[in-house]
């Protein structure tokens, strides 16, 4: 993927589980297959809040190859990385670029409240590890690690960081980052209920939550 191509509608989708806790991967190719027919730009599979914590890495990993298999190149399939370490953010990383994942939506490091030098240290790892594009996912609300305009302007020389989808839920910040990096990333809002101002200020694109019920609906309304 090109830095253009981090636009528009990109559902974050939810795993398929089985009652036996174990991954449906048939539901997740038909849930790729329903967004892709519904006309979404791009699927992310394994996103932060609740399978970050819940699948192992291997699980991530057939969850990437079954969403690749349904969407046959029709659209780009990214995978979150939302790890506890940088070296197994890293190593995850390394192994969805061989496995073919067109880029990657990448949060801090879990569970320890990083100061800023170390979560730059830790996109500048994971964006140097696999040459993918990188979506840097800012989510203070939910995981309390703030990327900033100041670092994003910090992070500016790692080529591969190509997008930031920014969900502090607070659109003012917005303004901020274009107003610190202009147009040196593509920039994708992460809340529903702000899609409307988001755009209107400037997003390029909508890592939707609406739109893994309502994929048709998120489109019309993008």
């Amino acid at each position: 993927m090109q830095k253009s191509d981090f636009a528009g509608v990109m559902p974050a989708i939810t795993t398929k589980m089985t009652a036996a806790e174990d991954v449906d991967l048939e539901g997740v190719a038909r849930d790729v297959s329903f967004q892709i027919d519904a006309g979404v730009d791009a699927v992310i599979v394994c996103g932060s809040l609740g399978e970050a914590s819940t699948l192992i890495a291997a699980e991530k990993l057939d969850v990437l190859a079954a969403a690749l298999d349904a969407s046959a190149g029709r659209k780009p399939v990214l995978l979150t990385i939302a790890e506890d370490s940088t070296r197994a953010a890293v190593d995850l990383a390394l192994r969805a670029s061989d496995a073919g994942a067109a880029g990657l939506m990448v949060l801090p490091a879990m569970r320890y409240l990083a100061e800023p030098r170390e979560t730059i240290a830790h996109f500048r790892a994971v964006a140097a590890a696999s040459g993918l594009p990188v979506i840097v996912y800012n989510n203070p609300v939910a995981y309390g690690i703030d990327v900033t305009p100041a670092m994003l302007a910090e992070l500016a020389p790692c080529e591969t960081l190509v997008a930031v989808k920014e969900s502090s839920a607070d659109v003012r910040r917005i303004t901020d980052i274009l107003n610190t990096v202009g147009d040196r990333y593509r920039h994708l809002t992460g809340v529903d209920d702000l899609a409307l101002e988001s755009l209107v200020l400037g997003c390029d694109g909508w890592i939707a939550g609406l739109c893994a019920a309502f994929p048709e609906e998120t489109v019309a309304i993008y």
